[in-house]
C-alpha cells in the first residue's frame, strides 16, 4: 500500500472542488445531510474540532474510475481531475454547498424531506461565550424568507443585504469572500451611530479566521496502488454509505476505460442487455430469474484466471508459482476489461445451457435452484466446452457431480474456493481425467432425511426435483407433478400422513414433518386427504375419479410410497420403507452409496419445522 498524510486548509480543498481539480469517482451515490447534521459539521470547524481525514486517490494508475464532480459544482464538461475523493463526499459536498457557493444547498429537514437552504449565523450569538455556536446558526429557506406558521405572515425575510445588516445575520456562503459584505454591514449601522468595530474584531477571530484557517487531514493514494488494495480501503472507509458490491467497482473501472458494464450487462428500455437474453432462454420466474450481475462476472474470472495459470504452465512455472484459478471478490475486481470482453459472450451461452441442464434435472423455476453458486460453475464449464456442452456422456457425468452437490450439501460454504477447484477439475473428468474431488467428498447420511423439513435447504429441493425426474404423478388428476409446475397447476409440500392424524397418534412433530412425510400435490389432492387416516382418504379418491385401487396404487408407487403400508394406516412401516426408498434415490443420483451413520451436526441448521398452514406453495407463476 502507497500512500502519504498531510494536511490542506478547507479554503484550498473548496478550491479545488470548485474548479474540478478535485472530484468524485462516478459510481458514489448521491446522499443529502440533515440540517442537523451540517450544522454540527459546522460547529466542530468553528470551534477547532477534529471531523475527520479525507481519503482521495491520485489519478493516473491501474485504477481510474470514471470521474464525476461533487454536486452542485459546475465545470466544464470533461474536465479531468487531478485527485479523487474516496471518503469525505458528505462532508465536502455539505461543506461546499454552505460556505462556497451562493447557490441554495440541499439539505433533509425535520421530515426527511429534500429542501433548499441557506445558513446564516447570528454574529452577536456568535462571538457570546454563553452562546453554542449550533444556537447562532439560522437555517433559512431557498428565497430566505422564513414564514410563520400556516404560512401566512413572514417571520425572518433575510432576502437581500439590507436585510441581513439589519438583523446581524452573516451569510455563511461568504465566509472566504466576507469583506464586501462586512464593510456593507458596517456603513449600514454607521449611518445609525452605531459602533461595529468590536463585534467585527471579535466575530472575525472567533468565527471566520478558524473556518478560513481550518486544515482538513488527507490520505493520499498513490497511482501505484492496484485494483484491489483501492477498492478494499474505500470499503472499509465508506461505512457511512451504501456498501457497494464488485459489480459496481468493475463497473466504474470500467468506465475508465469508455465501457459501459451496467449497459452491457442491464441492457436499456429498447435492448435487452446480457440478463435479458439469458432470461429469455427460461419461463418468467425460471431457473435465472434472481441471477446476479456478480455471478457473471464471477463465471468470467474463472475462464481468465484459468487461462493466466495455463499461460504460466507453459512457460514452466510449478507447484506454489503457479497462479490459482479463482472467482473471489478481490480476483473479479483485477478482472481486465480486455479478458471479460473475451470471455463474456460464452459466459452468456454457459448461463442459457445451465439453464437447460437445470432444466433436465427437474429444476424449473429460481426459488427451487439449490445452490446459485453451483450454477456459475456450470456456466463457466459450458462456456470453456462450447458445443462439446451437449455430448450426452458429458451430461451423465455432470449429473452425477450436480447431484453430489445438492444431497451432500456442498456448496453450503466456501463456495468461491469449490467454483474454482471444480471448474478444472470436472473439464479434466470429462475429457477422460480422474474425478474431481467432490465427488469423493460430497456425502450424503440417510439420518439427513430425518431433519429435512423445510424448502430452504438444499436437500429438500433436490429431493423434490428428483422424484418429478422419477415421474411422480398427483394423486387425483394422475398428471405428471412437472407438467403441472409448468402449466401453473397450484401445487403444495403436503403431509402424506396428516397432521392431524400424526398428532392424535402422539407421533412427534420432527418425525411426522419431515421429507420422508411429505410429497408434492395439487391442491385438490390436499382437499381430498384433510386430516382423515390415508385408508379414509384413498378410499375417497378412489370414489371421487373412478381410479381403481391398483391405478391408484401405481400412482403412489410414483411417489415412492408402497400403498399397502398407507392402506393399513401403518406409519412406522411406511416411514421405514420410503427413508430407504428416498435413500436408494439419492445413492442412484450421487453414483454412490449413500452412508446410514449419525447425521453431522452441521447438518440440520438450516431447517425449521412447518406446520400445515405454513405448507409452501411450489408454483409461484403469476
Amino acid at each position: 500500500m502507497s500512500f502519504d498524510s498531510t494536511k490542506n486548509t478547507l479554503e484550498k480543498l473548496l478550491e479545488q472542488v470548485d474548479e474540478g481539480s478535485l472530484q468524485l469517482p462516478e459510481f458514489q451515490r448521491d446522499y443529502v445531510w440533515t440540517e442537523e447534521a451540517v450544522v454540527g459539521l459546522l460547529a466542530s470547524i468553528a470551534k477547532g474540532y477534529p471531523v475527520g481525514a479525507l481519503l482521495l486517490l491520485e489519478r493516473g494508475g491501474e485504477v481510474d474510475f470514471q470521474p464525476r464532480p461533487i454536486e452542485g459544482v459546475e465545470v466544464p464538461k470533461r474536465t479531468q481531475p487531478d485527485l479523487l475523493l474516496l471518503d469525505g463526499q458528505q462532508r465536502m459536498t455539505s461543506l461546499y454547498q454552505v460556505l462556497w457557493t451562493e447557490r441554495p444547498a440541499y439539505l433533509k429537514n425535520t421530515k426527511n424531506q429534500k429542501v433548499e437552504r441557506h445558513l446564516f449565523v447570528d454574529i452577536r450569538k456568535a462571538v457570546g461565550a454563553a452562546v453554542p455556536f449550533e444556537d447562532a446558526v439560522e437555517i433559512m429557506p431557498g428565497d430566505k424568507r422564513r414564514m410563520k406558521p400556516f404560512g401566512r405572515e413572514i417571520d425572518l425575510d433575510l432576502s437581500t443585504p439590507e436585510l441581513q445588516y439589519a438583523a446581524n445575520m452573516f451569510p455563511l456562503d461568504r465566509v472566504f469572500d466576507e469583506d464586501e459584505w462586512l464593510w456593507g454591514w458596517r456603513d449600514f449601522w454607521r449611518g445609525r451611530d452605531v459602533d461595529t468595530y468590536d463585534l467585527e474584531r471579535q466575530f472575525k477571530q472567533v468565527i471566520l479566521k478558524r473556518i478560513q484557517k481550518y486544515e482538513m487531514p488527507i490520505i493520499r493514494l498513490t497511482k501505484e496502488n492496484g485494483r484491489e488494495a483501492v477498492c478494499t480501503i474505500f470499503e472499509k472507509v465508506n461505512v457511512g454509505g451504501v456498501k457497494l458490491d464488485a459489480f459496481e467497482l468493475v463497473t466504474a473501472i470500467y468506465a475508465g476505460d469508455e465501457f459501459d458494464l451496467r449497459r452491457d450487462w442491464s441492457g436499456t428500455p429498447d435492448q435487452h442487455g446480457r440478463l435479458g437474453r439469458i432470461r429469455k432462454s427460461t419461463p418468467e420466474h425460471g431457473v435465472h430469474s434472481d441471477l446476479k450481475s456478480l455471478e457473471f462476472l464471477q463465471a468470467c474470472t474463472v475462464l481468465h484466471t484459468r487461462e493466466v495459470r495455463a499461460a504460466a504452465a507453459a512457460a514452466g512455472k510449478e507447484g506454489l508459482d503457479l497462479p490459482q484459478v479463482s472467482c473471489k471478490r478481490e480476483t473479479v475486481l483485477t478482472l481486465p476489461l480486455a479478458s471479460f470482453l473475451k470471455h463474456a459472450d460464452a459466459v452468456e451461452q454457459g448461463f442459457v445451457e445451465a439453464g437447460g441442464f437445470l432444466n433436465e434435472q427437474k429444476i424449473l423455476w429460481g426459488r427451487d435452484v439449490p445452490y446459485p453458486p453451483q450454477v456459475v460453475a456450470l456456466a463457466a464449464l459450458f462456456a470453456s466446452l462450447g458445443p462439446a456442452a451437449k455430448n450426452a456422456l458429458y451430461r451423465e457425468k455432470l449429473a452425477r457431480w450436480f447431484w453430489s452437490v445438492v444431497l451432500g450439501e456442498y456448496y453450503g460454504s466456501a463456495t468461491e474456493s469449490k467454483i474454482a477447484r471444480d471448474v478444472p477439475q470436472l473439464i479434466d473428468w470429462l475429457q477422460g481425467g480422474p474425478e474431481p474431488r467432490t465427488l469423493e467428498e460430497a456425502l450424503f447420511q440417510v439420518s439427513r432425511l430425518h431433519s429435512l423439513r423445510s424448502r430452504g435447504s438444499a436437500a429438500y429441493k433436490g429431493f423434490h426435483a428428483l422424484l418429478m425426474r422419477s415421474g411422480c404423478r398427483d394423486f387425483i388428476s394422475g398428471k405428471a407433478v412437472e407438467l403441472m409446475t409448468v402449466y401453473s397447476n397450484p401445487l403444495d409440500i403436503h403431509h402424506i400422513f396428516p397432521k392431524a392424524w400424526c398428532e392424535a397418534r402422539s407421533i412427534p412433530p420432527r418425525v411426522y414433518n419431515s421429507i420422508i412425510n411429505k410429497t408434492a400435490l395439487s391442491a385438490e389432492s390436499n382437499r381430498a386427504i384433510g386430516g382423515n387416516a390415508p385408508s379414509i382418504y384413498l378410499t375417497r379418491i378412489e370414489k371421487r375419479t373412478g381410479l381403481s385401487s391398483e391405478q391408484l396404487d401405481d400412482i403412489l408407487r410414483t411417489h415412492l410410497i408402497e400403498p399397502a403400508h398407507l392402506r393399513a394406516d401403518d406409519f412406522e412401516a411406511f416411514f421405514a420403507d420410503r427413508e430407504q426408498k428416498l435413500a436408494r434415490l439419492a445413492a442412484d443420483a450421487m453414483g454412490k452409496a449413500v452412508v446410514g451413520g449419525e447425521l453431522a451436526d452441521d447438518g440440520a441448521a438450516e431447517d425449521v419445522e412447518l406446520s400445515v398452514d405454513e405448507e409452501e406453495t411450489l408454483e409461484e407463476a403469476a
